[in-house]
């Protein structure tokens, strides 16, 4: 690939206007060179102040550009500077990439439309390129879309953590309720994650005053960050947490509880499931059990009865079937049991403030399964900063 009509195709592809122009192409089958110049005499602008001058002197520079066919391919230009006499010797920007980069705009955009279908070592191996370079380009492009989010609106929110990496490390995940997008992530999953949420709020027109309700799990360290730094905020303690709390109890009630010589490990998963979403053969198996073993059909009715606070037409019918939940529970109990009757009862007012907005935080849960897929998608994320970047990128719904 050689001669005017390659100096015409590389002329299109890298928006060339003068004084730009492809000098000359010299290709391989394993590698093309594109030369690029300006004119001699030309003018060009100041990038500071925009007044023109004669070029001062060039700074030979090197990109990388899109693959042609198998054969890498680079461009090679000698980059005018203009001497001005207010804001002194300054590069001429060039028109195929951004400031400060070694590749293309071109390649940029194929390198994000690759990301977007595979996994991120995949995209690079295809591109002939070291993650690193893949890895630069999508920080750049998400903290872009970051820096200009604009959080005057939000007022509700979805609050919760998930594992980053093996050893209890945590990200704070903080998600808007009313677009169901991710607006903040961070380290940790202390009362300090709140701190941080209220910092950005503020640089992304928002208000932490203008918080009215959070919607999170039974931590403390959440409590705590919450009352600290969204005082305006009410809390809803939501009912996919109060759910895995009762089952977490149930299940380990089952564990102790032999039925007729064996554990019935098999049915665990549909012990744990909704019984509204029961099959009629699942029903009677669970109904087999409860008569089976009276301590743990005692248990399952607990856990059922429990999440059947979120089916009253009003807060007062809930309230007064918690208190008789929690009567029972307290007088009929196993240990574990009594355990969740304790959480529930210090919480009571904030599990039923779900009545006041009905908030749920079963769309931040979906988003842990997919933020989750993420991770094992990627083999794992040694560096937490580049988890989130790809966490906002795959599911922050950002505009990229």
């Amino acid at each position: 690939m050689s001669g005017p009509d390659a100096n015409k195709i590389f002329t299109t592809l890298l928006k060339l206007e003068e004084p730009w122009f492809v000098e000359n192409v010299e290709a391989t089958s394993e590698r093309v060179d594109v030369f690029v110049s300006t004119r001699a005499k030309a003018l060009v602008a100041c990038p500071v102040c925009g007044e023109r001058y004669r070029i001062h002197d060039r700074v030979e520079r090197t990109w990388r550009h899109s693959d042609m066919g198998e054969a890498e391919c680079f461009i090679t230009a000698r980059v005018p500077r203009c001497d001005c006499p207010r804001c002194g010797v300054k590069q001429i920007p060039v028109p195929w990439a951004r400031e400060f980069v070694g590749y293309t705009d071109y390649f940029e955009r194929r390198a994000m439309k690759l990301i977007e279908k595979m996994p991120l070592t995949k995209a690079a191996e295809f591109m002939h390129v070291s993650p690193d370079v893949l890895l630069g380009i999508l920080r750049y492009r998400v903290n872009k879309a970051l820096d200009s989010m604009d959080l005057s609106s939000v007022t509700r929110i979805f609050l919760d953590e998930t594992s980053s990496r093996r050893g209890h490390r945590y990200i704070t995940v903080i998600a808007d309720v009313d677009t169901k997008r991710i607006i903040f992530m961070t380290e940790g999953k202390g009362a300090d994650s709140l701190g941080k949420f209220a910092d950005w709020l503020y640089a992304h027109n928002g208000d932490p005053y203008n918080i009215r309700l959070v919607s999170c799990d039974f931590s403390k360290s959440f409590l705590a960050g919450i009352n600290e730094h969204l005082p305006r905020a009410d809390i809803v303690y939501d009912r996919f947490h109060l759910a895995k709390m009762a089952n977490d109890a149930l299940d380990k009630i089952r564990s102790r509880n032999q039925m007729n010589g064996s554990r019935h490990k098999w049915m665990r998963f549909k012990l744990m499931k909704n019984g509204k979403d029961l099959s009629d053969d699942d029903k009677r198996k669970i109904f087999d059990i409860k008569n089976d073993n009276s301590v743990l059909g005692l248990a399952y009715e607990m856990k059922e009865s429990l999440i059947q606070l979120y089916d009253y037409p009003d807060i007062s019918t809930a309230s007064e079937h918690v208190k008789q939940w929690l009567s029972w529970v307290d007088d009929e109990g196993e240990p574990q049991m009594k355990a969740v009757g304790r959480t529930v009862s210090r919480h009571f007012h904030k599990i039923l403030n779900w009545y006041h907005d009905k908030m749920s935080n079963g769309f931040l849960e979906g988003l842990n399964g997919m933020i989750q897929t993420t991770k094992r998608i990627g083999r794992g994320y040694p560096n937490t900063q580049n988890f989130m970047t790809m966490i906002f990128f795959r599911h922050g719904r950002l505009d990229i």
